[in-house]
């Protein structure tokens, strides 16, 4: 081998080592670059990932502020309920218990009207006819008062037709002075309350003569 040959040879070698100390320069460099964009992003996260950890701490502690608030105002409104209830129930009983009251306030009138009467009875020097007159003055005030509540007597005359929505049989009498199913005497007095019968009228009827 020449000379001229060997000093191309170290050249080379010098160029090549050269280059790869500056490529090698260049790596260290783009790994330092490298590592510290991943620290700035690191840091980067780290700060968004408390802000959002300060953000959801915030919204729960909120959540649960309005869980309380709603749960006092449930409770609240549970209670008044409660309370409401309680005095809707006596309400209901009084009106129950006193729901006579203003026919009783009647009824008492009727009763002092018979004490009079009884009272007038009793003494030797009682007439009669004025005995009776005030006894039927009363029991008209005491059926005006029943009237004004609603209640009407039952029409059940002698020679009417029987009606079974309105009477009541309790005896068939043969006859052949009247048609079958014809009222023939009336034992007790029958009563309706706003039209609903509450008591039919206790009679008899005409049936067909024996043969």
């Amino acid at each position: 081998m020449s000379y001229i040959e060997h000093d191309d040879e170290a050249a080379f070698r010098s160029d090549f080592s050269e280059s790869a100390e500056g490529e090698n320069l260049a790596s260290e460099c783009l790994f330092e670059d490298s590592r510290e964009t991943q620290a700035e992003a690191c840091g980067s996260a780290e700060q968004s990932m408390a802000a959002d950890f300060n953000a959801l701490s915030e919204e729960r502690d909120a959540l649960l502020k309005r869980v309380e608030e709603l749960t006092s105002a449930y409770l609240a409104l549970a209670a008044d309920f409660e309370n409401y209830k309680k005095r809707n129930q006596k309400h209901i009983e009084d009106i129950k218990k006193f729901a006579n009251e203003p026919l009783m306030l009647n009824m008492i009138e009727v009763a002092d009207n018979f004490e009079r009467a009884i009272a007038s009875a009793e003494k030797e020097s009682a007439d009669k006819a004025t005995l009776m007159g005030g006894v039927k003055n009363t029991y008209r005030q005491f059926m005006t008062y029943l009237e004004s509540n609603g209640l009407s007597k039952i029409s059940s005359v002698p020679g009417t037709e029987f009606d079974p929505h309105l009477h009541e049989s309790v005896a068939q009498i043969p006859t052949a002075d009247c048609p079958e199913e014809t009222i023939l005497e009336v034992f007790k007095p029958g009563y309706t309350l706003h039209s609903k019968v509450i008591r039919p009228a206790a009679v008899t009827v005409s049936a067909e003569p024996d043969e």
